[in-house]
C-alpha cells in the first residue's frame, strides 16, 4: 500500500541540532525527511483518527494498541520505504556513480570493482574506480526515475535523467520570533531564520507501508516542523523493484562473478559509523542470516540520528547514520547462496536500529567488475 503525501502549505524539516530564538539563529532545514519523521507523523494521524490520546497511552481501544502499541512499545504498524515521487517512484543516485556535468548537463557512470595487487597499508585489496577521466560532483541530492534507475543498472549503463533535489523543491526564506505563551506578547530580540520549502508541480511523497491498517480514514497528517499539515491518501499500489525476469538477470550475473553489491534506498544507523554490528572485520550477516564477504563500499559520510524522546523528555542516543544511495560490494562463498541473496533483492532493511521505522531499505543487484586488475 502507498501513502501519498502532500502539502498543503511550505514545510520544514528540522535538523537534530538544537536551537534556541536569538537574533543571530538561524535553524538548519533538511530534505528529504528521515523515515523516522514519516513514520511518526503517520503513527500520530491514525491515533488521532481512531482515539483520544489518553486511550492511546492508557492502552484501552484494541485496533490502535494492536497497530500503533503504546507510548512505551511499537505495535504492529511497519514503514517500508519513503520516497519522493512523480507519476513513479524516484530513488536516490547510488555513491558507486561517478556524477559529471558537461555543456550544463548530468551524467553518472558506474564506477568499476578492481583488485589492487600493489603493496597498500590496507589489507583488503579490492577498490573501485571511475572510467572517467573529469571533474567530479558529488553524487548525493540526486535521484533518478525507478524506471531509468532499473534500466542502468540492469544494463550497466550511464545514467543521464538526473534530477538535483533544488529542482524538485523551490527554498522560501522565512522569519519569525518567539512568543511568550503566557504573557501573549512577543519576545524582544528573538528573532529566527528558516528555509521553508515547497515542491514544484507533482511531486509529493510516497510512504510505501508493509504491514498497515486502513488508513482510508486519515485525510491529515502533521509532518515536520512547526506541524504543518499534509493531505493523506491511500492508493493500492506496493513498492517493488525488480519482476522475475530482471531477478533472474542479476541472479545470472552474479552466478558469473560471484560478487553482488547492496543499494541503500534509505539511510541506515549502523552502530560502527560506516560499518554495521553484523560486520566481523570480513563478513556481514545479512539480515535473513545469509554471511557475505565484504570487498568495498562507496559510503557517504556518516550523519548523527537523533530527536527528541517525547515519553521519557529527553533527547534520543546519537547514532551514526549513513546516507541513502550508500554502496556495499560483497562476495559469495557458493554458488548454493545466490538464492538465498535473491530473497533480498526486492527490499530488505539492513539497519542496526529502527527498521519498523523505514531505516536501511536496501536491494541487491549484480555488481560492475572491470577485467583489469591493478
Amino acid at each position: 500500500m502507498r501513502l501519498s503525501l502532500q502539502p498543503i502549505d511550505t514545510f520544514f524539516f528540522k535538523t537534530h541540532h538544537v536551537t534556541e530564538a536569538g537574533e543571530h539563529t538561524v535553524m538548519e532545514s533538511m530534505f528529504p525527511p528521515r523515515p523516522s519523521t514519516v513514520y511518526g507523523a503517520l503513527r500520530a494521524a491514525y491515533i488521532h483518527a481512531h482515539a483520544s490520546f489518553d486511550e492511546f497511552a492508557q492502552g484501552t481501544n484494541e485496533q490502535v494498541r494492536l497497530w500503533m502499541g503504546t507510548p512505551e512499545n511499537y505495535g504492529e504498524f511497519r514503514l517500508q520505504y519513503c520516497t519522493l515521487y512523480r507519476n513513479e517512484p524516484f530513488l536516490p543516485l547510488p555513491l558507486d556513480y561517478q556524477l559529471i556535468e558537461e555543456d550544463g548537463k548530468l551524467s553518472a557512470h558506474s564506477l568499476q570493482l578492481s583488485k589492487d595487487n600493489g603493496l597498500s597499508s590496507v589489507s583488503n585489496p579490492w577498490r573501485l574506480i571511475a572510467t572517467k577521466r573529469a571533474k567530479t560532483k558529488d553524487a548525493k541530492h540526486h535521484c533518478v526515475s525507478m524506471t531509468h534507475w532499473k534500466q542502468a543498472l540492469l544494463d550497466g549503463r550511464e545514467m543521464t535523467d538526473i534530477i538535483s533535489l533544488s529542482s524538485i523543491v523551490i527554498p522560501e526564506e522565512k522569519v519569525g520570533i518567539q512568543l511568550n505563551t503566557y504573557a501573549r506578547i512577543t519576545e524582544k530580540g528573538q528573532l529566527y531564520r528558516a528555509t521553508h520549502y515547497r515542491f514544484h508541480d507533482g511531486w509529493e511523497l510516497a510512504a510505501y507501508v508493509e504491514n498497515a491498517p486502513d488508513f482510508s480514514n486519515v485525510s491529515f497528517a502533521r509532518i515536520g516542523g512547526e506541524n504543518r499539515p499534509w493531505v493523506v491518501q491511500q492508493q493500492n499500489d506496493s513498492f517493488s523493484l525488480w519482476n522475475e525476469k530482471e531477478k533472474e538477470k542479476i541472479a545470472s550475473r552474479i552466478r558469473q562473478t560471484k560478487k553482488a553489491k547492496i543499494v541503500f534506498l534509505s539511510p541506515a544507523i549502523f552502530a560502527g559509523g560506516a560499518r554495521p554490528r553484523q560486520f566481523d572485520g570480513e563478513y556481514v550477516t545479512l539480515p535473513n542470516g545469509l554471511k557475505v564477504k565484504w570487498l568495498a563500499g562507496a559510503i557517504g559520510r556518516s550523519e548523527l540520528y537523533g530527536g527528541w524522546d517525547i515519553v521519557r523528555h529527553r533527547p534520543k542516543e546519537r547514532m551514526p547514520m549513513i546516507p541513502a544511495g550508500s554502496v556495499i560490494y560483497v562476495e559469495i562463498d557458493s554458488e548454493e547462496h545466490i538464492p538465498h541473496l535473491m530473497e533480498l533483492a526486492n527490499g530488505m532493511h539492513f539497519t542496526d536500529e529502527n527498521a519498523h521505522e523505514g531505516f536501511g531499505f536496501a536491494t541487491i543487484t549484480s555488481a560492475n567488475e572491470s577485467k583489469e586488475e591493478l
